[in-house]
């Protein structure tokens, strides 16, 4: 609930920031374009309506040109503002899984996890695991229901096991920092943070 608070809070702010950005550029450009408009109907006097016509059209020209300017160096700072906060949750994410593999339920999570890699077909699977799982290898052994061999891994930083079949190659993968980088891609979709 916190972190939907959190994505909302962002979202609000980010639309905020955004919407003053705006309205002082469109304030920016109305103020130029009255103060050429006085300038001009000044020259429009001596000068053909030709002229005028040409100066009003570098006027809009050089406006849309520095709309377009001011528009690029917002977007730019939206995003890192965006990335900002997207790393803010993950960093934070990571921090509650790793809290999470000090806790009885992550016995549970691996021998759920066993039990489903065990719907794979792989005749010489090798467990990878990390130094401070190899406590869990009976539980997993016997969650997953047949034997394999067990290689150490520093890759693995957060938790969980990766199980690989030397033959066919199967690779599944159940650590906890691949199932966090997964979410990455369904945040992006689902935050609301999208900048257009």
């Amino acid at each position: 609930m916190q972190d939907t608070e959190i994505f909302l809070s962002m979202k609000k702010e980010i639309e905020a920031e955004s919407q003053k950005e705006i309205d002082a550029i469109m304030a920016e450009v109305k103020a130029m374009e009255d103060e050429a408009m006085v300038s001009m109907q000044k020259e429009a006097k001596k000068d053909a309506d030709l002229r005028l016509k040409q100066e009003l059209d570098d006027i809009q020209s050089q406006a849309s040109q520095e709309i377009s300017e001011t528009h690029t160096q917002r977007t730019k700072a939206l995003i890192a503002k965006r990335d900002e906060y997207v790393k803010t949750i993950f960093d934070a994410a990571r921090e509650k899984l790793v809290a999470f593999t000090t806790t009885p339920e992550y016995g549970e999570y691996l021998s759920r996890k066993a039990k489903a890699a065990s719907e794979e077909d792989m005749s010489e699977p090798v467990l990878m695991i990390r130094s401070e799982d190899l406590h869990y290898v009976d539980m997993i052994k016997e969650n997953y229901g047949k034997d394999f061999q067990v290689e150490e891994t520093s890759d693995i930083t957060i938790g969980g096991f990766i199980l690989k079949d030397q033959v066919t190659s199967v690779v599944v993968d159940e650590t906890l920092e691949f199932a966090l980088e997964n979410q990455r891609g369904w945040f992006a979709a689902h935050s609301g943070l999208m900048i257009k």
